[in-house]
């Protein structure tokens, strides 16, 4: 796997920079294909973990499955600088939120998001809460996303971009990744997701939230896709987007 590897995934840890402190995260997104994630399964997925792989019964469900471990890994494993990544267990707490099992005493956390092709993880401190989503840009699925904007977000929507799906998808994996970050998944009303303020920077839209306002989010194309990730507002990312979008572009 190293060379699909090398070349169809991006792995990297970049700082959380606050006022008065200084965090880690580390991030890993891949377009390694089922066969790629099938072969070596068995390097990445903990002994319980395997089980449940090989219940799956449909390629779509597997592929989603393996992207989503194997990027938590490999996150998690670049973020406590330990590259083995068989002795790392992830299963679900009570709200579906993924919980990380390691031999060694740890803090970190860890958010996932698939597509059909890719998959993303992000690898971060307890004390710092964060969340990812990564979503198709889909114009078949804009209409569903609309019902789910408020008239508020609509007018934002209308006005901030001509691209229909391209912010539409922005405006939802936004709020996906802050459902992550309060591990509440979208069991509260959607409508507390409203995003307040967006704002375009170089390469980057940079959101804010009505109704939680201690959060931002960053969302950017990748590929096909778009990927934003919520954090602590008054954090500073050095993540280097232009790096990460390069690698995945092919």
């Amino acid at each position: 796997m190293d060379r699909d590897f090398q070349d169809l995934s991006y792995t990297s840890t970049f700082l959380l920079q606050r006022h008065d402190k200084q965090y880690a995260a580390s991030l890993c997104i891949s377009r390694l294909s089922l066969n790629s994630l099938k072969v070596n399964a068995p390097d990445y997925l903990h002994v319980k973990e395997q089980p449940y792989f090989t219940s799956l019964q449909y390629s779509k469900r597997q592929h989603s499955y393996l992207l989503g471990r194997f990027c938590a890994k490999h996150a998690i494993s670049n973020y406590l600088q330990n590259e083995s990544l068989s002795c790392i267990l992830i299963e679900n707490g009570v709200f579906n939120q993924p919980i990380v099992y390691h031999p060694l005493p740890t803090d970190v956390q860890i958010t996932i998001s698939h597509t059909d092709s890719i998959g993303a993880a992000l690898a971060f401190p307890n004390s710092h809460p964060m969340g990812i989503d990564v979503e198709m840009i889909n114009e078949t699925h804009v209409m569903t996303i609309k019902t789910q904007l408020t008239s508020i977000e609509q007018q934002k929507a209308a006005l901030f971009s001509k691209n229909e799906p391209w912010i539409c998808t922005l405006m939802w994996t936004a709020k996906e990744a802050l459902s992550k970050a309060l591990k509440s998944g979208f069991m509260i009303s959607f409508d507390l997701f409203e995003i307040e303020e967006m704002q375009q920077k170089a390469n980057y839209v940079e959101s804010s939230f009505k109704h939680f306002q201690q959060f931002r989010a960053i969302s950017f194309p990748l590929a096909e896709t778009i990927c934003s990730v919520v954090y602590p507002a008054g954090t500073h990312l050095l993540l280097d987007i232009e790096a990460l979008q390069t690698k995945l572009a092919s």
